[in-house]
């Protein structure tokens, strides 16, 4: 027998009025800014000593450029368009350090962290499939892998939300691709062009 669905009809007292939202919420978001509200504050009652600079924020962006770690400099020097980048002379497998920094400013709350690529991955050897994966780890501790992208060339963004704690922090990007083939060759494999990552802090 099967299942018949009730229909539902919207009623006028299940829509939320507006202001009664807004009343609740600026509320509750006095309360966490600590009683401080620009409608009940008068103008400069705070002067600049007063105020904390990223007492409830942190935007940062780092602009890094391309992937210059194990680049072989032979790769790309053997015809025209070829990029430069990780050869199978200087890649035997496993993970990668592509990139590493610290982050001096956080405090305990999330961190929205946003990191945006472009890829090349030389998909012309047929010696085995190409592909590769690329993760994030904050701390040491993994929060994002993009698993096997196999196009040759794309753009790609990677978007997590996590707990962090304060400051001092290190970001680390890590890629891999898959290992040496039947003949070394000097060509490139994988590189990654143009990162930038955008980090938004939140913790009030």
């Amino acid at each position: 027998m099967s299942k018949k669905w009730t229909e539902g009809y919207p009623r006028d007292n299940a829509i939320a009025d507006y202001k009664q939202f807004n009343q609740g919420y600026n509320s509750s978001k006095s309360s966490l800014n600590g009683g401080i509200d620009r409608t009940m504050t008068p103008v400069n009652v705070f002067d600049e000593t007063e105020k904390k600079d990223k007492a409830f924020h942190y935007v940062q962006i780092f602009r890094k450029g391309d992937m210059n770690v194990l680049v072989d400099s032979t790769t790309g020097t053997t015809g025209i368009g070829d990029f430069r980048g990780l050869s199978y002379n200087t890649y035997g497998g496993g993970w990668v350090t592509v990139d590493q920094f610290g982050l001096s400013d956080l405090k305990d709350g999330m961190l929205h962290w946003e990191f945006s690529f472009h890829v090349y991955n030389n998909t012309f050897f047929f010696k085995n499939p190409k592909s590769v994966t690329i993760r994030l780890l904050f701390d040491g501790v993994e929060v994002c892998t993009a698993y096997k992208l196999s196009m040759c060339v794309n753009t790609y963004r990677m978007i997590c939300d996590i707990p962090v704690t304060a400051s001092p922090n290190t970001v680390t990007i890590q890629a891999k691709s898959v290992a040496a083939g039947a003949t070394e060759n000097q060509k490139c494999l994988f590189t990654l062009l143009a990162m930038q990552h955008l980090f938004i802090g939140r913790w009030r």
